[in-house]
């Protein structure tokens, strides 16, 4: 039995995974607050569930891999000790990854029906693939075949400046600026994004549900958001197809988009994700998918703790 465990700004998700002949079985998902403890929230988890100690354990964390093996979550004050984790989970070490390298790596995994294409055209096996989500921050990784097996690659790829493209853009961007410094991609594509992005649009605070209710019945101001939000994803979507050389894929991960499920506007999206000249031809070619597996971080995790597919 495995013990997996993803740490998010925001929630932190705990399961046992098992290997058994048809796959990756995870069991119960235990769904909670994130809070500085989190050793502290991993050895009621396991006094709660697990009837046999674990044999390893496996722990995604929302922020960059220190030389230490660390990880500090960037959206919320909290530290990831491996040796921490490692005896609250009652095993000789743990693996510790950014929280996007797990979902690369459970890309190749993932079964078909868990993907929700949202244009382009087919794979090309034996390339890279991106993956990016925006949910209490914008996560961002690239999986790719090795020689010894897939390679996921995590990065910071929500960090890096975002840019206006046309005079719409342009004049959002400036409020954003003029609200918040420097405008990064992680500034809009996330879910606090998208309410510092409804406020420059509107002049107006609301939370992430009400923007999409206000859009869902049709208000300007909410529909406009979400339109510059979608276009915002597209082009930082290309963005990162273009610098891995994604013609395996670009996967869209994170609590958003699933939320809004067929309201996503996945032709505007791929508008945007596209408008790369000279290189539009070469991105209309990539496909594009939305994940709606409920953990792929988790399912990642085990399969790195594992040490195998």
């Amino acid at each position: 039995m495995i013990l997996v465990c993803d740490v998010g700004g925001t929630s932190t998700r705990l399961a046992l995974a098992e290997l058994t002949p048809g796959g990756w079985q995870l069991g119960p998902v235990e769904d909670g607050p994130t809070n500085a403890d989190v050793a502290a929230t991993v050895t009621g988890f396991l006094r709660r569930v697990a009837n046999e100690r674990v044999q390893a354990a496996a722990f995604g964390g929302a922020g960059a891999v220190a030389p230490d093996g660390s990880i500090r979550l960037t959206n919320a004050d909290v530290v990831l000790s491996p040796a921490e984790l490692a005896r609250a989970a009652g095993v000789p070490r743990v693996v510790l990854v950014n929280d996007f390298g797990a979902i690369a790596e459970a890309i190749p995994r993932l079964p078909r029906e868990s993907l929700v294409p949202c244009g382009g055209g087919a794979s090309v096996p034996g390339t890279p693939v991106a993956v990016l989500g925006p949910g209490t921050g914008l996560g961002t990784a690239i999986g790719a075949p090795g020689r010894g097996g897939w390679i996921a690659i995590a990065g910071d790829g929500g960090h890096v400046d975002l840019a206006p493209v046309d005079d719409d853009e342009l004049e959002i961007w400036q409020r954003l600026r003029r609200a918040h410094g420097r405008v990064s991609a992680e500034t809009v594509l996330c879910g606090p994004g998208l309410e510092r992005l409804h406020a420059a649009v509107s002049g107006k605070q609301l939370s992430g549900p009400a923007i999409d209710e206000a859009a869902w019945r049709g208000e300007p101001d909410a529909l406009r958001s979400h339109a510059l939000f979608t276009r915002w994803l597209g082009r930082v979507a290309g963005n990162l197809a273009l610098i891995a050389g994604a013609r395996g894929g670009v996967y869209l991960a994170g609590g958003i988009l699933p939320r809004w499920g067929a309201r996503f506007d996945a032709i505007a999206f791929r508008r945007a994700f596209e408008d790369k000249a000279p290189y539009s031809a070469w991105l209309s070619a990539i496909p594009t998918f939305v994940i709606t597996h409920p953990q792929p971080g988790l399912l990642g995790l085990a399969v790195l703790a594992h040490g195998g597919p």
